[in-house]
């Protein structure tokens, strides 16, 4: 299989992972009603998607190259349908958290062992076009899951929409078995020298956590964005969830091929970073609070541009850090880490300040963790 092909394929599996993450906002209603759900238990069954990625990312990533990334990227795809069928069969609020937490495993492996492939092209310009389009796989992904989970829900079941996000990774697992695995680099390193060499560099200790701020904050935002819209603007879930999409795909391929274009002509990742993330913090309290449509999509077209500005430059400084000697796919475990933990935490926080303060509440905190990113991005990591 070409590198082109194996590129397809491996992003095609980045945006089923992030369709895990996308599917649960259209559904909310019914898992809500269903079970007797709070904000706050809904929002960790949103952010339980990434449990796993919060306890064990980086040796994870150090257990891939081992491994081999075909096997982890076959393994993850396989426990991602196990945790959609427990998922969707629940009957109690239990099998719920189970399902997602198995899916996590699924999801942690698919974003740690699909990007680490493709850094191991041989041919640099095609590791940065590959590292770039990556960076668009967790919103292109949200947005796909929401329009495919609105659209069943809308019709016929929550349980179905599930199903119906999970179908990808069934078609392109045999794909991924014919492909041609590149060599990682880091097979003979041991589980603790490649935890702590990646935990040792600041360059990526830094990315890192701007990447969780940033993370964590718009995984909470896409979990209750869906029902917020409807709510503010008087409109459909259904509508909501075509809106959000269209915008995150268009707004974040903007973003993420801007970034990575000013980034090939030796523009300063650090300087990407310290402009949109605040940007990032203004259009999401407007988007949360605002009751007008056109304010309202402005706001939501200028969030989805910085999303893919922040996201690509993030990934695409990770090859950069790992010509350092340190292993790729252990650097993919670390900011997978780092963000899946704050990924596990906001949402739910985030639900406690909607109950307590309802939209108003969700724009303060929200806003607030952008900002935090921006603070950590400006610190001197030489």
């Amino acid at each position: 299989m070409s590198p082109i092909a194996s590129i397809i394929v491996l992003y095609g599996l980045g945006l089923t992972a992030s369709m895990q993450v996308g599917l649960i906002g259209p559904i909310a209603p019914d898992l809500r009603a269903g079970f007797g759900l709070s904000q706050a238990e809904f929002g960790l069954v949103a952010s339980l998607i990434t449990a796993a990625g919060a306890l064990c990312a980086i040796p994870a990533g150090v257990w891939a190259a081992r491994a081999g990334l075909r096997r982890s990227l076959v393994f993850g795809g396989l426990m991602m349908i196990a945790g959609a069928l427990i998922f969707a069969s629940a009957n109690v609020v239990s099998l719920l958290y189970v399902g997602r937490i198995v899916t996590s495993i699924g999801y942690l492996l698919i974003v740690v062992g699909a990007p680490s492939w493709m850094a191991g092209f041989n041919n640099p310009k095609l590791v940065a076009m590959a590292m770039s389009i990556w960076g668009t796989f967790i919103p292109v992904g949200i947005a796909l899951g929401n329009w495919v989970s609105a659209a069943v829900v809308t019709w016929l079941d929550w349980r179905l929409a599930v199903a119906a996000c999970t179908v990808p990774v069934m078609l392109l697992l045999p794909l991924l078995i014919a492909m041609t695995q590149p060599e990682t680099g880091s097979t003979r390193r041991s589980l603790i020298v490649g935890v702590i060499g990646v935990l040792q560099s600041r360059a990526a200790l830094q990315v890192a956590l701007t990447f969780a701020a940033f993370a964590g904050a718009t995984s909470a935002a896409l979990a209750f964005m869906p029902a917020m819209l409807a709510d503010n603007l008087d409109i459909s879930i259904a509508l909501s969830a075509g809106i959000i999409g269209t915008m995150a795909i268009a707004g974040n391929v903007i973003g993420s091929v801007g970034a990575g274009s000013v980034l090939g002509r030796g523009i300063n990742g650090k300087a990407i970073l310290v402009i949109f993330l605040p940007l990032m913090a203004a259009a999401i309290a407007v988007l949360f609070i605002s009751k007008f449509m056109l304010l309202s999509i402005t706001a939501l077209i200028v969030f989805n541009i910085c999303q893919g500005a922040v996201a690509g430059t993030c990934f695409a400084l990770l090859p950069a850090i790992a010509k350092e000697g340190l292993s790729m796919p252990a650097l993919q475990g670390m900011l997978a880490q780092f963000a899946e933990i704050f990924v596990v935490i906001v949402p739910p926080f985030v639900g406690i300040m909607i109950d307590q303060n309802g939209w108003f509440g969700a724009a303060f905190v929200l806003g607030g963790f952008y900002i935090a990113g921006f603070l950590i991005s400006l610190r001197n990591s030489t």
